[in-house]
């Protein structure tokens, strides 16, 4: 049995009209070949039937149909970023395009990357690289001109088909056509009254022919059907074509036919409603109603609502609630079509209004991503991660822009230092840190706003294993804290010498640090970090089975209480547990672990979710359950693939092998790989639900162990040889390869299977290649 995964296809919310010979096609040329560009004008509906393609393909992907949405991206070094991140995979490796290949080696999977053309060397270097390194993944592209990859197989896309037109008479000779059947659904949509009759299906069919079929055009002009008639449409469908074409004579015939439909939208505006479509366009990825009246401004005052309104019932914008689990806080988001955005966009830039747009937008996230200097450790956590979340692409957006203007260094290097908690804590590790490396590049004045950035940069280095960069970074954060007096800097300078201790094999050093480190936190009133000092000082408490593991656990959950945290509070709550299950009181330690899943699971991309499985299972050997706790272990596993967030799991890791090698032996192999597969193949969501003392649902039978497919055929010789104790210049020697190759063979096996020891690889090779 195969288990499928669907995938993130967003549902369709208005009826798909003709396409039936394109799609048929597009499946047949898909069957064939591992890359299929849609090619086409801007408006023709490359989007739209590149999803309905992956809808009606979707049962041959078993591991589903995945949508990567380019457009949202302006710079291609993000582009590889954007496919982890609809994949659902943590950005906190060093190497994010090998991460992903190998997420993807073993994958039967379509991606449908839309929008590629303004970032086409990009993505074309991507595409061409994950055909090179996987077998079974084939990419369904869009683009107003080629990747220009080898094996690529172009299907242009026309405009729909127009009704036959009399020339002389200007009579309908043949009605049924789509973009006939288009333009009435979507006026019929607009305006339920509408009707097609004799009267009016000559002009109708006269409006798709000056609109050359082209299905953006048709929606935007089947709105004005509802104050306007077809023959009124078609009288000013002609004004406006016969103004475009006078000034953009260059310009390919559909284009000038979508610039005067779209052109022709924004006369019908009001002036107010032209100037918020021309400021909104500095948004990506859409935006909310206090963005909206914090970047934009019209006159006069209090008129925003009403042009927003205006714009919606115009369709220039759509409207829909936030419903997402994760999602759900009762707001609303607005979205635009990225042609009617860039056409705005040039409308704005001629105006020579962008800068002072970009400014206020880039206030405003910044706005944003402030708020979590308190948010993050207190009661607001969850709505400060929701929106940062949601506003990912516009604070790339501000990021992006504050770099480029030459007087935005300074307010780059500030959101992207205060977001170090969204960058650590939901997987987006190696983009914080790029954020940060390229703002202190270009801000270099020692400020206590430089400082707390060179600490970011510092952790992040550490949990990407890079610690030779962390020291150099908290070195020159603490020559600047020292500089200027900041206590606060000085705090967070401490516990990363803790992290680096622990990090270089000291951990009782490191403990010591930590505690100092909280002294100083809560002298200064550093809430956030006096928490992390007490969450960090009981993991290396724990690992040196130190007494002073249960009073640090107990502070830490006093903080996060008193305070309302949530994030925290979840790991304050698994440091209660698993000190509850060092000490034998195995009830107590359900309890705390079980309400830490509880807690990570209000957060998207929780990294620590993985963490919380880790704690039940060890209870539940301990209680007496190795098959449940094997499961619990692959559930883990599965959590955290894909990372090589090594620092992180390297603390707990050296209780949990022990755990591990005990439940293996107590079960055998054969027992073990079962309960560890079955747990491995739940879901997220499932496994939550497995370990919050649901039953799990009968897993699918296999006549192999599914963990066993993970890894190649090399990969797997690389892993026997390790469960062998062979060194990596040993393995190199036996294999005849370079210790460079085998040092990267043994890195991929980390990161496949979510360890982070050799000795984790010896016990699964044991349970899964014996």
């Amino acid at each position: 049995m195969v288990r499928h995964v669907s995938g993130n296809l967003p549902a369709e919310v208005t009826s798909f009209i003709g396409r039936g010979s394109e799609v048929a096609a597009a499946k047949k040329l898909l069957a064939s070949t591992r890359l299929l560009t849609l090619t086409g004008p801007g408006g023709v509906g490359k989007t739209r039937l590149a999803r309905r393609v992956g809808e009606a393909v979707r049962r041959a992907f078993p591991d589903g149909v995945w949508l990567v949405e380019v457009a949202l991206v302006d710079d291609g070094e993000l582009v590889a970023l954007s496919v982890a991140q609809a994949l659902g995979l943590r950005d906190d490796t060093s190497a994010p395009l090998a991460a992903l290949t190998d997420f993807l080696a073993d994958k039967n999977m379509l991606l449908i990357v839309d929008n590629c053309e303004h970032l086409i060397d990009a993505c074309a270097a991507l595409v061409n690289r994950l055909i090179a390194t996987t077998a079974h993944v084939r990419i369904l592209a869009t683009s107003r001109e080629p990747l220009g990859v080898a094996g690529e197989q172009a299907l242009p896309i026309a405009p729909l088909p127009v009704p036959e037109v009399d020339a002389d008479s200007g009579a309908v000779a043949s009605g049924d056509s789509a973009a006939l059947r288009l333009l009435v659904d979507r006026a019929a949509a607009a305006d339920p009254e509408f009707r097609v009759g004799d009267a009016n299906r000559d002009a109708l069919a006269a409006i798709c022919v000056r609109l050359e079929g082209i299905p953006l055009a048709l929606e935007l002009a089947a709105l004005r059907l509802r104050v306007f008639t077809p023959d009124q449409v078609l009288e000013r469908l002609d004004d406006a074509l016969r103004l475009l074409t006078t000034g953009l004579r260059t310009a390919p015939r559909r284009q000038q036919t979508l610039e005067a439909a779209i052109r022709w939208s924004y006369d019908l505006c009001t002036t107010g409603e032209q100037r918020l479509w021309e400021q909104l366009s500095v948004f990506a990825g859409g935006f909310d109603l206090d963005a909206a009246e914090a970047v934009c401004v019209i006159e006069p005052p209090g008129a925003l609502i009403d042009a927003l309104s205006g714009l919606v019932d115009k369709s220039v914008l759509s409207y829909r609630q936030n419903s997402h689990r994760h999602d759900s806080d009762g707001t609303g988001r607005y979205t635009m079509l990225e042609p009617l955005r860039q056409f705005a966009l040039a409308r704005l830039a001629a105006h020579d209004g962008e800068r002072a747009v970009r400014l206020r937008h880039r206030d405003h996230y910044y706005a944003v991503a402030r708020r979590g200097r308190t948010a993050y450790w207190g009661g607001e956590d969850v709505g400060w991660f929701r929106d940062v979340t949601r506003e990912h692409a516009n604070l790339r957006a501000a990021l992006r822009f504050s770099l480029a203007d030459p007087d935005g260094a300074h307010r780059a290097l500030e959101i992207a230092a205060e977001l170090r908690p969204f960058w650590e804590h939901y997987r987006f590790l190696l983009e914080g840190y790029r954020w940060l490396l390229e703002a202190l590049d270009k801000d270099r004045a020692h400020t206590a706003d430089r400082a707390r950035a060179l600490a970011a940069a510092s952790v992040i280095a550490a949990m990407l294993s890079d610690t030779e960069s962390a020291a150099r970074y908290v070195d020159d954060c603490v020559e600047i804290a020292t500089e200027l007096g900041a206590a606060e800097n000085l705090v967070e300078a401490e516990l990363l010498s803790a992290l680096l201790a622990f990090a270089s094999g000291d951990p009782a050093r490191a403990l010591d640090l930590a505690e100092t480190a909280a002294a100083h936190a809560d002298d200064c009133a550093h809430r956030g970090a006096a928490m992390e000092s007490l969450a960090f000082g009981y993991v290396c408490a724990l690992v040196l089975e130190d007494p002073r593991a249960g009073a640090l656990a107990a502070r830490f959950l006093r903080a996060a209480e008193r305070h309302g945290s949530h994030l925290l509070g979840g790991l304050a709550h698994w440091a209660v547990g698993t000190n509850h299950w060092r000490k034998g009181e195995q009830d107590k330690a359900i309890g705390a672990l079980r309400r830490a899943v509880e807690l990570f699971r209000l957060f998207d991309r929780c990294v620590w979710t993985a963490s919380g499985f880790d704690g039940l299972a060890w209870v539940a050997f301990a209680s007496g359950d190795p098959v449940r706790a094997a499961r619990l272990m692959g559930a883990a596993v599965t959590a955290r693939r894909g990372s090589t967030q090594r620092l992180a799991h390297a603390m707990t890791e050296v209780v949990g092998d022990k755990v591990r090698l005990q439940v293996q032996e107590k079960l055998g192999d054969k027992d073990f790989r079962a309960a560890f597969d079955g747990g491995a193949a739940l879901g997220l969501d499932e496994a939550i639900d497995y370990a919050l003392g649901a039953e799990p649902a009968a897993a699918p039978p296999s006549p192999r162990s599914a963990a066993a497919g993970i890894l190649t055929r090399r990969e797997k010789d690389v892993a026997r040889l390790i469960a062998a104790g062979y060194s990596n210049k040993r393995i190199a020697g036996e294999l005849v390869i370079s210790i460079r190759t085998a040092e990267s063979h043994v890195d991929h096996i980390l990161t496949k299977l979510g360890f982070s020891s050799r000795t984790q690889i010896a016990g699964w090779v044991s349970a899964n290649l014996a």
